[in-house]
């Protein structure tokens, strides 16, 4: 799909997938009919900028320990950040902890708005978005930390093995932690009718799953 530029921070390139749109999309028609057109059209702003603040801390993070600038795109399931570099494992440990921690805050961010700024409480428009960013937030972090690939805790977990481990048998706990742990959560999610999260975690696990075929194909684990 096509690409928009929409600009550059601190030499931090950040681009928009239209794949993004088909995820915003996504998020108001299945929130149109219970809450109205109105409201599950706030899902565009707050997609976007959880979207990226998460992105942008993974990118802060990079430039921080000298790494330089990165490249973020905003695409399908999310967002993505690109930088070539060849770091040690606790470096990659706080970049990948980096994105959940900037979604935590900014939900931290938005409850103290709520409480503490008068126009949050009175304007119609900030009463029925800030509770969803910072709602948004908090589902966006905890999401990420779970030990499923490619989400940041796996990556997390991955290059926290690596601290004692060589890279292949970290990588091979990793991936068979994201498989066990999806699987448990879709059955739990199944079980609980919760369908459109246990979808989500199905492409984690397919994900996972690639990856260690793709592993295996190559001679990895022999």
């Amino acid at each position: 799909m096509g690409r928009l530029h929409l600009g550059t921070i601190f030499g931090t390139t950040i681009t928009l997938d239209f794949s993004f749109l088909i995820l915003i999309v996504f998020f108001v028609v299945m929130n149109a009919q219970s809450a109205g057109m109105q409201y599950a059209l706030l899902w565009a702003p707050v997609l976007f900028i959880s979207v990226l603040v998460h992105e942008f801390a993974h990118a802060s993070m990079i430039g921080a320990l000298g790494f330089g600038s990165s490249a973020i795109i905003l695409q399908g399931m999310g967002g993505a950040t690109y930088n070539e570099r060849r770091a040690r494992p606790w470096q990659d440990l706080f970049i990948s902890a980096a994105g959940p921690a900037s979604n935590f805050l900014l939900a931290w961010v938005v409850g103290l708005i709520i409480t503490n700024v008068p126009a949050a409480s009175r304007d119609p428009f900030f009463i029925a978005l800030l509770p969803l960013l910072a709602y948004a937030n908090w589902f966006w972090g905890v999401l990420n930390l779970l030990p499923l690939g490619p989400l940041d805790g796996n990556s997390i977990v991955r290059n926290f093995l690596r601290l004692f481990l060589r890279e292949r048998p970290a990588f091979i706990i990793s991936i068979w932690i994201s498989l066990i742990v999806g699987a448990g959560i879709i059955i739990l999610c199944l079980l609980r009718r919760e369908f459109f999260i246990a979808i989500l975690v199905a492409w984690y696990v397919w994900t996972s799953w690639t990856q260690w075929q793709f592993f295996r194909s190559h001679n990895r684990t022999d």
